[in-house]
C-alpha cells in the first residue's frame, strides 16, 4: 500500500490494460461478489426505472455491464481508455459500441449529443481529476439522468486496512496504490483510486449541474459479523439542460 500526492493517467491506464483480461474473467465467471450481488443489481434495477432510451457507460472496462445495459436499452455506448479492456469487450459483445476514450474526451466531441442516461460504476475514485469528470457526465447526460457507484470514502479505508496508516487523512485528497484484489482474491497486481471526503464529491456533482435525487449507502455481500458498514455508495443525479 502506497500513498501519493498525484500519479500520472498514463500510469493508471496502463495499470488497467494489465488488470483487463484477470477482471473480465472475474466477472464472467461469477468471482467478484461484490459486482454480482451489490453494483450490478444496483444499477441495473435504477437504469431499468429511468427508461431510457440511449445510455452511455464510463468508464466501462471489458463491458460486461455494458452488455446488460443493452438488453434494456436501444442505443448503448460503453467508453474506456484502456485500449486492452475495449478489445476485449468487442470480442464478447457485438452488438454494444464500444470506443477508447475518457469521459472528458467523448463529451469534447463536436458531433456528441447527449444521452438519457449516464453510468459510471465505480469509477469516480478512480479519476485523477474529479471535476473533469464529474462535468463530463454532465455534458454527456444533459437533460437526462446519471447513475454511479463508488467505494464508500469513510469505511473503503477500513476495510482494506490503510485507515490506520501513517499519511492517510479522511478529509485529505490521497492516491492510493493498492494491491488490485477483491474480498477473497489477490492477483499480484497493483491498481490506483484515489480516496475523498464524500462531501468533495457531492460539492462537485453540485458545482457541475448534477442534482442529486438518491443516495444509498450499499453494504457489500458479507455477513454483518464479518464487516457491519457499507462499502459502497449509490448515486442517482438528474443532469441540467
Amino acid at each position: 500500500m502506497r500513498f501519493y500526492a498525484r500519479k500520472n493517467q498514463a500510469d493508471i491506464v496502463r495499470e488497467w490494460d494489465s488488470i483487463a483480461p484477470l477482471r473480465d474473467l472475474q466477472v464472467s465467471m461469477h468471482q467478484d461478489a461484490s459486482y454480482d450481488k451489490v453494483l450490478e443489481p444496483w444499477i441495473l434495477t435504477r437504469a431499468q426505472g429511468a427508461d431510457a432510451q440511449s445510455v452511455i457507460d464510463v468508464g466501462c472496462g471489458t463491458g460486461r455491464l455494458t452488455s446488460k445495459l443493452s438488453e434494456r436499452s436501444g442505443e448503448v455506448l460503453g467508453i474506456d481508455p484502456s485500449g486492452v479492456s475495449i478489445e476485449i469487450a468487442r470480442a464478447h459483445d457485438h452488438v454494444s459500441r464500444f470506443q477508447v476514450a475518457t469521459a472528458e474526451q467523448w463529451a469534447s466531441r463536436v458531433e456528441c449529443t447527449p444521452f438519457d442516461l449516464a453510468v459510471a460504476n465505480m469509477v469516480l475514485m478512480d479519476a485523477l481529476d474529479l471535476d473533469g469528470i464529474v462535468q463530463a457526465l454532465g455534458r454527456l447526460a444533459a437533460g437526462g439522468r446519471v447513475l454511479l457507484t463508488i467505494a464508500h470514502p469513510a469505511f473503503w479505508p477500513i476495510y482494506w486496512d490503510y485507515a490506520h496508516l501513517d499519511g492517510f487523512d479522511y478529509l485529505a485528497e490521497t492516491v492510493v496504490e493498492a494491491p488490485f484484489k477483491t474480498s477473497s482474491q489477490s492477483y499480484g497486481l497493483v491498481a490506483t483510486h484515489v480516496h475523498r471526503p464524500l462531501q468533495q464529491y457531492l460539492e462537485s456533482l453540485d458545482r457541475h449541474g448534477l442534482r442529486v435525487t438518491s443516495l444509498e449507502e450499499l453494504r457489500g455481500p458479507e455477513r454483518l459479523d464479518q464487516f457491519p458498514y457499507p462499502r459502497f455508495i449509490g448515486i442517482e443525479a438528474a443532469a441540467s439542460t
